[in-house]
């Protein structure tokens, strides 16, 4: 009978291990620890470099989710976020919303995009990504799909909100803080459009310490970030003086 037992419970503990290896979409890490995570969509760009002296003063590593034709404009920023030791992950090449995109060539568009993106990237950063988030957070089958087969791992995110208007400085920290538990990704974005995130990134830093988070890159949060250990990564020259925005 015990025999039995351990059997089956041996099999139970490899296909949770076989089913964890399969997950592809992700939205949260683990509940189990104190720890948080900090992602910007949609750089580099005009905010990238302050941003970046933000974290750098703070001592935070954070995950910046590129899009590969901004990627492609400003190599040398996003050869800079590699140097600084922050992840680099796939926004897609050009933001398409996919939640309505109509044409009869979705799927194949959904793939090209990412793959479009993934080459703009390691050829202005050097690293190759291997995490994905759709713009506007579309989460089809197309999508995942797509990811699964470029061997991609697709995040969202648990709270955000430095997109709204009408909304102060203060306020958005204060929210942001609120959301703050175990295991959340917080959405931000590297686009002078959503300028107050410059406005209150450090106090919120500040205070997510306060509370003994520990501030993690979104693989790292999800127990991802040593499957990527392996990739190439490309030996890139650039010029010393940065470009003007």
């Amino acid at each position: 009978m015990k025999k039995i037992l351990f059997f089956i419970a041996a099999v139970l503990l490899w296909h949770s291990g076989v089913f964890a290896q399969d997950k592809i979409f992700y939205s949260c890490g683990s509940k189990d620890a104190k720890k948080t995570a900090l992602s910007f969509d949609d750089g580099p760009g005009a905010s990238t470099l302050q941003t970046l002296e933000i974290l750098k003063k703070k001592g935070v590593k954070a995950t910046f989710f590129m899009l590969g034709n901004n990627a492609a404009k400003h190599p040398k920023l996003a050869r800079r976020v590699a140097d600084d030791g922050h992840e680099i992950a796939n926004h897609t090449y050009s933001h398409i919303n996919f939640y309505s995109y109509k044409e009869e060539d979705k799927s194949s568009k959904i793939e090209s995009e990412l793959v479009k993106s993934d080459e703009a990237i390691f050829n202005a950063s050097g690293v190759k990504p291997y995490l994905v988030r759709y713009p506007y957070g579309y989460c089809g089958q197309d999508a995942l799909d797509a990811a699964k087969k470029n061997n991609y791992k697709a995040v969202n995110w648990s709270f955000g909100m430095d997109w709204k208007a009408g909304v102060s400085v203060q306020s958005m920290k204060e929210q942001y803080i609120k959301a703050l538990k175990p295991g959340v990704i917080f959405l931000l974005h590297d686009s002078p459009k959503n300028a107050k995130e410059l406005g209150f990134l450090e106090d919120l830093i500040d205070d997510i310490i306060k509370e003994k988070y520990e501030i993690v890159t979104v693989g790292e949060l999800l127990g991802l970030s040593k499957q990527n250990s392996d990739e190439p990564k490309k030996e890139i020259i650039l010029e010393e003086q940065w470009q003007t925005f």
